[in-house]
């Protein structure tokens, strides 16, 4: 995915218009449009200031980031960072459950 179409992607996620974007980083709406449209380019300093905007990282912005995850996903790594190592247990748990749930009842059990 290329950088034009990860920050229309982003933005959207995040419920930001375009203009919003602009004002944010300092920048015109069709500056945003033309980024968004691969018609420009953007600078690092405006990677950085887009980044900041879209509270990810400028890596994010410019690569394809794990196995071709979807922007609610990352959202979900992200999230998962912050957690502390006790919840992230607790989460690892409740997922196994959620995936034995998921494949219903083994054999042998009424």
């Amino acid at each position: 995915m290329s950088i034009s179409q990860r920050l229309a992607e982003l933005r959207t996620a995040g419920g930001i218009t375009q203009s919003e974007l602009a004002k944010a980083i300092g920048a015109s709406q069709s500056t945003i449009s033309q980024l968004e449209a691969g018609t420009r380019q953007p600078s690092y300093d405006m990677l950085k200031a887009i980044a900041r905007a879209l509270h990810v990282d400028v890596s994010h912005l410019v690569s394809d980031g794990i196995e071709g995850l979807t922007v609610d996903e990352q959202q979900h790594f992200r999230e998962y960072r912050s957690l502390s190592s006790a919840a992230r247990e607790e989460l690892r748990a409740y997922t196994t459950f959620l995936r034995q749930r998921q494949r219903g009842p083994t054999r042998g059990s009424s």
